[in-house]
């Protein structure tokens, strides 16, 4: 069956390969491998366009006069990795493609809040830069934080 986290993971996988490049998308990653559960391995180069997913946290509290008292309230924080290749020189080109791209992937996760019934809700923290900032010329890279907020009953 898997944990709740888990469900949440595979749904953001499967929410994020559904971005095709048709329609309002601007970039396709639906094709195998393009978004992927874990982090690169150091030294090689990212896909691009590509996504990783990283679970980064996890907070768990009870809230009076919000949490049932059979249930914690979750907070899980999941760092979402974009890469996508410049299609032109220049710094604006990198940031430009990069904030299409977090466009797309905010526009997929949006669509979706509860996470397929999950989760309460969905924030993002969004931010998009040239990759030679971070010695990966060629990319743009686009950095989401993604809050999902969900409740899990106590002692299941």
């Amino acid at each position: 069956m898997g944990s709740t986290e888990r469900t949440i993971l595979t749904r953001l996988q499967t929410n994020l390969q559904a971005i095709d490049g048709t329609g309002s998308f601007n970039y396709d990653f639906s094709p195998a491998d393009s978004v992927i559960i874990g982090s690169l391995h150091v030294g090689s180069a990212p896909r691009a366009p590509g996504i990783y997913i990283q679970p980064l946290r996890i907070n768990s509290s009870r809230n009076a006069g919000r949490t049932l008292l059979r249930n914690y309230d979750r907070e899980m924080t999941v760092q979402i990795d974009v890469f996508v290749p410049r299609t032109g020189e220049g710094t604006a080109n990198a940031v430009l493609a990069a904030t299409d791209a977090v466009s797309d992937v905010m526009r997929a996760l949006e669509a979706d809040p509860t996470v397929n019934g999950v989760g309460r809700d969905v924030e993002l923290d969004v931010t998009a830069y040239d990759g030679e900032q971070v010695n990966l010329p060629g990319y743009g890279i686009g950095v989401l934080q993604v809050f999902i907020e969900y409740a899990e009953q106590r002692g299941a």
